[in-house]
């Protein structure tokens, strides 16, 4: 089984965690491990007779695919939305969805749910997974803030040559774009006194959406009461989503992901989520996980609405 060692995508980062899952989701043959060593990184497993950088290029996302997602701006016959999704908007494309099928379904599932509930109005709302913050910026198409989207498309746009940028980026050389990404990356952000502009790497970027697939996000549909009415009134408590743990000292959440030693599958990797909890560590090697992180988030301060997810070894 051929296979490619990729520096460029340390576990501890997350985004380069969900891009090395990400790899899996457009190439179905492809199987990812982490390497077992202080800083695990990702390594890249081909079928015989393949190679892993020939399969992952073969795959890269086509404009016209980006076009097609379902939670474009813009989307086939459905009544377009900006900046944010009705009810009506989430369930004319899940009917449209459920009826004629799409690949990448996925990507209304693992950004927005129409179970939100909002806590202070007690409407049923769209809720829209921390994966998705908002972002200050200009949207083509009302001016308003970008849609995650939106801002897919424009880091997207940004790979010009597939090949040689994914080579790069896989060995940790890549040349940074001048971009926000998709809006959580915390390597992007600078220091208070350095006003230069936010970068990203935009190989990462666009194959950290695609890790998302193993990612949806639900709401519980209901208003919960509890006797804390602080508490009880954080939107955390209405939405849930894969990974994304409670913390029941102040109900803020962290998002945590593990590394393992045996080459899975994308199938193999939704299983071993299903499995493992970073809480039960004495479980942890039977499911050959040997490293383990949790979130940290970046909330600047001010008018500066930076969002960003760093991360900590469990």
């Amino acid at each position: 089984m051929p296979s490619h060692e990729c520096p460029g995508l340390p576990a501890e980062w997350l985004n380069a965690w969900l891009a090395a899952v990400g790899v899996t989701v457009l190439v179905p043959d492809m199987r990812l491990s982490w390497t077992d060593s202080a800083s695990p990184h990702a390594v890249l497993h081909a079928p015989d007779g393949s190679d892993p950088i020939d399969l992952l290029v073969d795959a890269w996302p086509t404009k016209e695919r980006i076009d097609d997602m379902p939670i474009a701006d813009s989307w086939r016959d459905i009544q377009p939305y900006d900046p944010k999704m009705s009810i009506d908007d989430f369930r004319n494309r899940a009917r449209y969805l459920r009826s004629h099928g799409h690949s990448d379904h996925w990507s209304l599932s693992s950004i927005y749910t129409d179970l939100f509930v909002n806590a202070q109005t007690k409407d049923h709302a769209v809720g829209g997974s921390k994966f998705a913050p908002g972002v200050p910026g200009k949207n083509n198409l009302t001016g308003k803030g970008r849609t995650i989207y939106s801002r897919l498309a424009k880091v997207h746009s940004q790979v010009s040559e597939s090949r040689i940028q994914v080579i790069a980026t896989l060995a940790g050389h890549s040349r940074r774009v001048e971009d926000n990404g998709l809006g959580f990356d915390f390597r992007r952000i600078t220091a208070l006194a350095d006003d230069s502009k936010k970068r990203v790497d935009a190989v990462i970027e666009v194959l950290a959406f695609f890790g998302l697939a193993l990612f949806p996000i639900r709401g519980i549909g209901v208003i919960k009461t509890a006797t804390n009415t602080k508490r009880s009134s954080n939107r955390n408590n209405f939405l849930q989503q894969r990974n994304w743990i409670q913390y029941q000292r102040n109900g803020s959440l962290r998002f945590v992901w593990p590394a393992w030693r045996v080459p899975l599958t994308r199938a193999a990797i939704d299983a071993l989520l299903d499995a493992w909890s970073p809480t039960r560590r004495g479980a942890w090697s039977g499911l050959e996980v040997h490293n383990a992180w949790q979130s940290l988030e970046f909330n600047a301060s001010g008018d500066d609405r930076t969002r960003g997810i760093g991360s900590e070894s469990l």
